[in-house]
């Protein structure tokens, strides 16, 4: 992209996204490209394979074709700081373009122009380049193009950056003399026993006139011709990293969006103190004492023996809360009226009229004056006199009165 945010003329889309911008490089395997993608509005870069022909002609660049999409595609499961992020695969054309992160840095090639580099630098590289592969080799890629010009070191981190996983071109006599395994020029085939050689020949090309010094028994077994005869990549880790005195590899930025910042925490209130529990109360003991030990138990006192009251026989006397007796002339309540049927003859008209006394009567007024009250005691009640009875007494004993009574 110019500088002034416009697409130069000339420049080709990918894919319907990917806007080629500028060569980034060149080589026997084909052109690397930065380009822009127009949908997230990234930066990347953009390999554009070389085929030995057109894939819709020749049957040996349509195989081509077809394995390095494969092995681009399988290269995005690959998640390591030191290994390049492979975003996407397109087709265009029959071939497949590569999108991958864009590192900006310069390749350990021109690192290496000028001049060779320590022995502890060189095992940086090597244990991170190792890291790389070992990520790739557990998805099932091997690398076959391990050389300094797909190692970049990034600019301000000095991150290590393996680039091209398993997209190289995989021809041997393109490769760089020296970075090729024994067994890849017979022709049994690439494993990650060869991208181990491949590692071996790199350290020694990065350490140059300098000599292996430490790393020289290390890198004499990892370019042994036997692949068997080769240190595991866990080995060689473990020797890279004493040599190194457990130095870790410095860890690699992302070009993923960045993560919210955690909001600061807040200090936590100080939990009230539990109040404290109140003592119990001392439990009363009951002291149980013997029966022999025991006085004896009161007997109640007896109180006076109420005496028997005198039953009167006759109308209580009025109690000055009482209404006055009714005269004859006045007539009785309604609750106490004689029935209709009775008429005036019936009832008596004076106390002169009353009936005489029973001879129930006359025997309990004998009775009373025959035994009169003790002294000390209020006088026995005499029977009332009939003829003294109030009206209303009268009239409920001629109510009360069954005929043929006297």
């Amino acid at each position: 992209m110019a500088e002034d945010g416009e697409h130069p003329p000339d420049g080709r889309l990918i894919g319907g996204r990917y806007r080629l911008t500028g060569r980034l490089g060149s080589g026997p395997a084909g052109t690397v490209w930065r380009a822009r993608d127009e949908q997230a509005r990234l930066a990347v870069a953009v390999k554009e394979p070389l085929l030995p022909g057109d894939p819709a002609d020749e049957e040996e660049s349509r195989r081509l074709a077809h394995r390095l999409y494969r092995e681009a595609r399988a290269a995005t499961r690959v998640r390591h700081p030191s290994a390049v992020r492979v975003y996407d695969v397109v087709t265009e054309g029959g071939v497949p373009w590569i999108v991958m992160e864009l590192v900006a840095g310069e390749s350990l090639h021109e690192v290496l122009r000028r001049g060779p580099l320590a022995h502890t630098e060189a095992a940086r590289i090597g244990l991170a380049v190792l890291g790389a592969l070992r990520a790739a080799h557990a998805v099932g890629i091997v690398h076959r193009d391990v050389k300094p010009a797909n190692v970049l070191l990034e600019s301000g981190s000095g991150r290590v950056v393996l680039t091209d996983f398993g997209i190289g071109d995989g021809h041997p006599d393109v490769a760089p003399a020296g970075f090729v395994a024994p067994e890849r020029a017979a022709g049994p085939g690439a494993g990650p026993a060869s991208d181990l050689w491949s590692l071996g020949a790199l350290l020694r090309a990065a350490l140059g006139s300098a000599g292996p010094g430490p790393l020289g028994p290390l890198l004499d077994r990892l370019q042994a011709d036997a692949p068997e005869e080769r240190p595991g990549a866990e080995e060689a880790a473990a020797a890279l990293r004493d040599l190194l005195g457990a130095t870790p590899v410095p860890p690699a930025p992302r070009h993923t969006p960045p993560e919210p910042e955690p909001e600061p925490e807040s200090e936590p209130e100080p939990e009230p103190e539990p109040e404290p529990e109140p003592e119990p109360e001392p439990e009363s003991q009951s002291v149980a004492v013997p029966e022999t030990e025991r006085g004896p138990v009161p007997s109640p006192v007896p109180g006076p023996v109420p005496r028997a009251r005198a039953v009167t026989l006759g109308p209580a006397p009025a109690s000055p809360a009482d209404p006055p007796p009714a005269s004859p002339a006045d007539p009785p309540p309604a609750s106490l009226a004689a029935p209709p049927a009775a008429s005036p003859a019936d009832a008596p008209a004076s106390p002169a009229d009353a009936p005489p006394a029973s001879s129930a009567d006359v025997a309990a007024t004998r009775a009373v004056d025959a035994h009169p009250a003790p002294p000390g005691e209020a006088p026995r009640a005499r029977p009332a006199d009939p003829r003294r009875r109030g009206p209303l007494a009268v009239l409920g004993l001629l109510l009360a009165r069954k005929p043929g009574a006297d």
